[in-house]
């Protein structure tokens, strides 16, 4: 018994001065806060199954975080989490990793006051809002459908190439068809009508990949296309242009937490759509 427990202790030591030897390695000697984890994590012996294990984060998402592999992540307020918890399994100072992970993977976010309340409510509202949105959509389509089957069975007059009765035929002026839910707006667009487009009140800026740097140009842009809530939120944006690639995660990072006044038709707040906005990446001087 005594030989045992005197092997476990050495062992258990042994275990420890290997931990802190590798929590003493300077972060600075690693290209990205991903592989300055997984350096730790290896020169301290463990796997990421055994880390997986301690933390209770799949190892998938520990991976990704090694890789910073962003899609394979969840959110990113769950992202920043996974990588707290796994920097303090390691015995890492745990706000300087997920500083300097949030600025490798071109993500910012602004001070943490309830950031897992905050993700919850502004989730809540922004999924009733894109109801509102879809339930606009099928109104317009139903309308689009009766219109379209009373054009098909209404009765047609001959025309004479002067048109009825000797008079000039009518010319046709094509029109572009809007989407369903934009011409369903416009609609309400009278010649009188008071409209005030959507400003932007609270921009974000976007934070410059590090990542991307070496290989892009002084300046890089991305063109981002996005619609509005009634409430000014920023819903279902993506990339419409972009000069590179590796840009277009930290622009699309930025832009769903702009926030903008609401479009208003004659004093009330509507949805506006196909909104767009230039983003520039320039290199740090």
């Amino acid at each position: 018994m005594t030989s045992s427990n005197g092997t476990a202790e050495i062992v258990s030591m042994e275990d420890a001065r290997a931990r802190r030897r590798a929590a003493e390695l300077d972060p600075e000697s690693f290209p990205d806060a991903g592989v300055h984890l997984r350096g730790v994590r290896e020169a301290a012996g463990f796997t990421l199954e055994q880390v997986a294990a301690r933390t209770h984060i799949k190892a998938a998402y520990l991976k990704a975080i090694e890789d910073l592999d962003l899609d394979a992540l969840p959110t990113r307020a769950f992202a920043v989490g996974f990588v707290k918890t796994y920097a303090e399994a390691l015995g890492l100072n745990a706000g300087e990793v997920v500083a300097r992970f949030k600025a490798d993977a071109g993500v910012s976010a602004p001070a943490e006051i309830a950031t897992e309340k905050f993700e919850a409510a502004e989730a809540a509202a922004s999924q009733a809002e894109r109801k509102e949105l879809s339930l606009w959509a099928v109104i317009a389509v139903v309308a689009f459908i009766v219109w379209s089957a009373w054009q098909i069975s209404r009765p047609r007059e001959e025309a004479t190439p002067f048109g009825l009765g000797g008079a000039p035929a009518p010319t046709a002026t094509a029109v572009p068809l809007a989407s369903p839910p934009q011409a369903l707006q416009e609609a309400r667009v009278g010649p009188t009508s008071r409209v005030v487009e959507p400003a932007l009140i609270e921009p974000v800026e976007p934070v410059y990949p590090p990542r991307c740097e070496s290989e892009a140009a002084a300046v890089e842009t991305v063109e981002i296309a996005f619609n509005l809530t009634r409430g000014g939120v920023v819903t279902g944006e993506r990339v419409a242009s972009s000069t590179n690639s590796c840009f277009n995660d930290a622009a699309l990072n930025a832009a769903r937490r702009w926030r903008f006044s609401p479009r208003t038709i004659d004093g009330e707040a509507s949805p506006a759509y196909d909104q767009r906005h230039l983003i520039r990446f320039e290199r740090p001087s």
